[in-house]
């Protein structure tokens, strides 16, 4: 279904345009974290060093991470605000159930994130403890790119990148008057958002929450991927790209 009935009637103000604003703040304070080196506080060697409590690491960590969200992931989902402020608006109290489905959408990426956090922490732990992998770290990062090249091929990811594209028809599916409804609404796209982007999402992991250049390069191929007719004719060269990518750092950690 496509995604140009997504648009909010005349009489409603366009998310779209809080969103781009609330993503470019973002991007606003991640060029300062990374001027300041304030993004050191996403990264895994601040997370697990001693030094300051665990639990204001994390959480250090946490909005270091909402913040990177922000700036990539609020781009890719304006379509669906679209269609679910003007869904939305035909029911009392419209603001509870667009409350309940931007929060749905936080909470899954900040669980992935606590999971993807747990898996760098464990991959580290496994180069720190053996020699031969902590002389070729680059292989990480390989690895990294190597399987979002892998994914970007996937039946999985085919299937949640055409769910983006046609938001009308998941709003049609769930959606509920009420938080309740809202909250459906915000965990099938988050869900289906996730599929689409978490082994992209990975490589930040290998590269640093925080890198300027990974964020933007990233970003632009989820954005265009999701949104746009053009993406699904970009899947292909960008899995070849990763592809590329991740054999070649491969190699070069072998020099």
């Amino acid at each position: 279904m496509s995604t140009s009935y997504a648009a909010s009637p005349p009489t409603l103000r366009d998310p779209a345009r809080v969103l781009w604003a609330v993503a470019g703040a973002c991007w606003a304070v991640s060029v300062g974290l990374s001027v300041t080196g304030g993004a050191a506080f996403g990264s895994h060697d601040h997370v697990f060093e001693a030094g300051s409590p665990w639990p204001t690491r994390i959480v250090a960590f946490l909005l270091v991470w909402t913040v990177m969200l922000g700036a990539m992931m609020l781009p890719t989902t304006t379509a669906m605000a679209r269609v679910f402020t003007a869904v939305s608006a035909r029911q009392p109290r419209p603001a509870r159930a667009r409350a309940a489905f931007y929060a749905a959408y936080l909470l899954v990426w900040t669980g992935f994130a606590v999971v993807a956090l747990t898996g760098d922490a464990l991959v580290h732990e496994v180069v720190d403890h053996w020699g031969w992998l902590a002389g070729h770290a680059g292989l990480v990062l390989a690895g990294a790119l190597v399987l979002a090249g892998a994914v970007e091929l996937s039946p999985l990811k085919d299937a949640c990148l055409r769910a983006c594209r046609s938001p009308l028809s998941l709003v049609g599916r769930l959606y509920r008057r009420g938080a309740v409804g809202g909250w459906r609404v915000g965990v099938a796209h988050a869900l289906n958002c996730l599929g689409c982007c978490w082994a992209l999402m990975l490589v930040m992991f290998a590269t640093g929450v925080g890198s300027l250049a990974w964020m933007l390069g990233l970003t632009a191929v989820m954005t265009v991927e999701k949104t746009t007719r053009l993406g699904a004719r970009l899947v292909r060269p960008v899995a070849i790209v990763l592809l590329g990518a991740g054999l070649a750092v491969g190699a070069l950690a072998f020099v």
